[in-house]
């Protein structure tokens, strides 16, 4: 779809009301985020744990669309070693008015037919999804009543996630860094079993926060009953039901390998999202433009950015509308499996 059919469906619809936070739960929210950040500086040196229920190593926990998880914050602050602070700034060219309701159904439809066509890999239980990226995950800080962007270096990111089984360990390769990683807690740079008792869910094909290749094939096919499954899991998480949907399903797009079938379904499943919308021109993070698939939650947006002649998923970026400030973006370079953690292909 072009930027042009874009706009056409854009200017038959109404701009969409303002759906702002309150002042003071918006203020708490990064209030709570500032702290965390300040906790997870402390035991910055600390190997980086394996994703967590809806979050990726360092990636997509927006300061409002969702509360920071352990494994977002301690990536966040790692960030924070180089870090410059910037005056707020505009997200790029200057934006058209968010398109809403069949501006995002029929662009999410067509981005799905286009992934379902893709080649369906036959991937082995002992191979590895492989997921190149160029990062950057600044955060949202409260100076004086004040919020500054403070923002994290362009780097580039390397992850080797497990096909069948989330306790085989991984490697994130991240700002010079390699990091074992694995549903086993990571000690002296090797997962230990945790003791019985303790609380550890298992091993196996992991969970939507924490998924491998497989079960991301076993997720339904039916969008309406994959939306279902998503609320169900995420139930009581994030500010809102279809907040934390859209970021889930934006975590699973990110930086994994979905199937064909599975992608297309997650794709039709965030256009039963009440609130997403279409933006006419986005980039990522380094630069490559396109068209974005968005949900906003009072000043923040949250936008998953397309190749508008491909419709191939570029990377993502998070930022506040009114001041500019980007609290974090990605664009995915290269996906692969391979036979063993560190091996590129």
């Amino acid at each position: 779809m072009t930027e042009s059919e874009i706009g056409d469906l854009a200017r038959l619809l109404p701009v969409p009301s303002p759906r702002d936070m309150p002042a003071d739960r918006e203020l708490a929210l990064k209030t709570h985020l500032v702290t965390e950040c300040r906790h997870a500086r402390a035991s910055a040196a600390a190997p980086a744990p394996r994703r967590r229920a809806g979050s990726v190593p360092g990636v997509r926990r927006h300061p409002v669309l969702a509360a920071a998880t352990g494994a977002g914050v301690l990536a966040a602050a790692a960030a924070l070693v180089a870090v410059a602070l910037v005056p707020a700034r505009a997200p790029g060219p200057a934006r058209p008015s968010a398109a809403h309701g069949p501006a995002a159904a029929t662009l999410l439809a067509k981005i799905a037919d286009t992934a379902r066509r893709q080649p369906v890999p036959v991937v082995g239980d002992s191979e590895f999804m492989y997921i190149r990226s160029e990062v950057a995950y600044p955060a949202d800080t409260i100076v004086h009543g004040r919020e500054t962007s403070v923002s994290g270096m362009l780097r580039e990111r390397q992850i080797w996630l497990p096909v069948a089984n989330v306790c085989v360990t991984g490697l994130l390769t991240e700002n010079g860094t390699s990091t074992p990683i694995s549903a086993y807690p990571i000690a002296n740079g090797h997962p230990v079993k945790p003791p019985s008792g303790s609380g550890f869910l298992g091993c196996g094909k992991g969970s939507l926060g924490d998924p491998t290749y497989r079960l991301l094939q076993s997720l339904p096919a039916s969008p309406a009953a994959l939306l279902r499954l998503i609320y169900a899991q995420t139930k009581g998480q994030g500010p809102s039901p279809a907040a934390e949907a859209f970021t889930t399903i934006g975590n699973l797009i990110g930086e994994t390998i979905v199937p064909p079938q599975t992608v297309a379904a997650l794709y039709r499943a965030a256009a039963l999202i009440p609130g997403v919308t279409v933006i006419g021109h986005a980039t990522d993070a380094i630069g490559r433009a396109g068209i974005a698939v968005a949900w906003t939650a009072g000043h923040y947006r949250d936008e998953w950015i397309f190749n508008s002649s491909t419709l191939q998923y570029l990377g993502e970026r998070d930022y506040n509308i009114v001041t500019g400030a980007i609290s974090g973006q990605s664009a995915v370079l290269q996906r692969a499996f391979v036979d063993r953690a560190g091996q590129l292909p």
